[in-house]
């Protein structure tokens, strides 16, 4: 059996301690085979990649382990923390609503990093009621949105975000 599909073992520390088994998830596969398409050359040079996730708590580490993976491949590592922040609390968001599956895409171009996450719900990902101001301005989103990202937005069942990666002025709304 092939040494990703294979369980991982841990081994009991103390005495009469029974070693325990640890699967991976599908999402930690997904994020350890793309991470290793990257390290070989076979992903990694086009601009853009999007991942279909499954709506568990693994979603979360997975996406941002294959975001930190795509900007390091793009040069971009410097913004590897705020993306890493963004696209973590933004999926974990996505799971509440999230039936099966969470869609994350990013694309890089002309100095700027664009991340959207899209959820599977049979709605709109905002209602009239979440958009009502709350006491720190932030509209019922992500108050980290107004913080690290240039903008963001939402467009129907997708929330994105976009990162400055150049000298473009960054223009905050």
């Amino acid at each position: 059996m092939p040494a990703m599909l294979q369980p991982h073992i841990e081994h009991g520390n103390a005495a009469g301690q029974q070693p325990t088994l640890r699967l991976l998830s599908w999402n930690g596969l997904l994020a350890m085979g793309d991470g290793l398409a990257v390290r070989t050359g076979w992903a990694g040079q086009d601009r853009s990649v999007s991942w279909l996730l499954w709506a568990r708590p693994s979603a979360v580490p997975s996406a941002r382990r294959m975001t930190a993976v795509r900007l390091s491949a793009w040069g971009l590592c410097e913004h590897t923390g705020n993306a890493d922040l963004l696209v973590g609390a933004l999926v974990a968001d996505a799971l509440r609503h999230a039936t099966a599956r969470v869609r994350l895409s990013l694309w890089f171009e002309d100095d700027l990093l664009r991340c959207e996450i899209e959820d599977d719900r049979p709605t709109l990902a905002f209602t009239a009621s979440r958009h009502k101001a709350t006491d720190h301005g932030d509209h019922g989103h992500n108050p980290l949105l107004a913080r690290l990202a240039c903008c963001w937005g939402v467009a129907g069942k997708v929330v994105w975000f976009e990162l400055v990666t150049g000298d473009r002025a960054c223009q905050h709304a």
